[in-house]
Formats: C-alpha cells, structure tokens, sequence
C-alpha cells in the first residue's frame, strides 16, 4: 500500500475538461451545502450504484452522506440493514421523516456524527457519494477497516 501511495503522488498531474453531469445538485430542502454536499437527484445514477454493488438480502451496507435517501430507499430495498453515517441534522431529520412507518424503518441505522470520526460497526458493502474534500481521509480509514468488507462503491464530487 505504501508504495502504491508513493508511486501515485509522483505521477504528473494532467489537465483534462470533464463533461458536466447532472448526476447530483445542490441543496434540497434548506441545506446549505456547507459541508460540500451535493445530493443525488437522478434515479438512473441511483439505480446504477445499487445495481453495481450487487447487494445481497444477508447484507449489511455502510452509507456515508444519504442527504435525504434517494439511495438509502434503493438500498433498503436490496438488503439486510443499512447503516446510515450523516453529518448534517437537518438530513437526518428528513431520512427519518422519509422512512418513518414504513416497511424500511426497521431496517435503517442512522448515525448523525463525521465518518472520520465515528468507529465503523460491521458491514458487507460500503456505499457513499462524498464531497472530493474528505476522499483522502476516507478511503485510508475505509483500507484500515476490519474485517474486511466485500466491495466499496464510492461516487466522488467534483467541486
């Protein structure tokens, strides 16, 4: 792993335009964003980060930043449980009033606190759509983490 790092911080950066995508936007119902957030919109985005993490019922998924559950719903749906980490109040406030006395709120575990600072319980299937700032921190936490889970999918922001 450390030479991995070292050989990945020497290499050039390169210059490159990156086409728009419409894939997330900023700030539902009140949010600030000042947290670098940007919250799914599009349930073709959606379907295709549930869909690639291949989720079995048996299965226990960590998500890091639901905002307001576009994908936590799509998840609930495929698994066991989902462990949701969520660091603005307002967001957990709106995922609880959006599973609330439905057949998902049994199967949702929402923490409100910073992923950096939280200790990981188990799971099978990490899941997150993260600002680009934490991506660092977090993929080192998440390669340290044991015991090891099954697969990460990760949608970083560009910002």
């Amino acid at each position: 792993l450390n030479l991995l790092v070292r050989n990945f911080a020497k290499m050039p950066k390169q210059k490159r335009k990156r086409p728009v995508s419409h894939a997330a936007g900023p700030n539902p119902s009140g949010a600030k964003g000042g947290l670098g957030q940007h919250f799914l919109k599009n349930p073709l985005v959606v379907n295709g980060i549930v869909s690639k993490a291949s989720l079995k019922p048996h299965e226990v998924v960590m998500e890091v930043g639901p905002g307001t559950g576009n994908m936590t719903v799509k998840m609930l749906e495929a698994c066991k449980k989902v462990i949701a980490i969520e660091l603005d109040p307002r967001m957990v406030t709106e995922l609880q009033k959006r599973v609330q006395g439905s057949q998902h709120e049994k199967k949702l575990q929402l923490i409100y606190g910073d992923f950096l600072k939280v200790d990981l319980p188990y799971f099978d299937v990490f899941v997150a759509n993260i600002p680009y700032q934490i991506s660092s921190p977090l993929v080192f936490k998440l390669l340290e983490h044991r015991p090891v889970f099954r697969c990460a999918i990760i949608m970083f922001q560009e910002e």
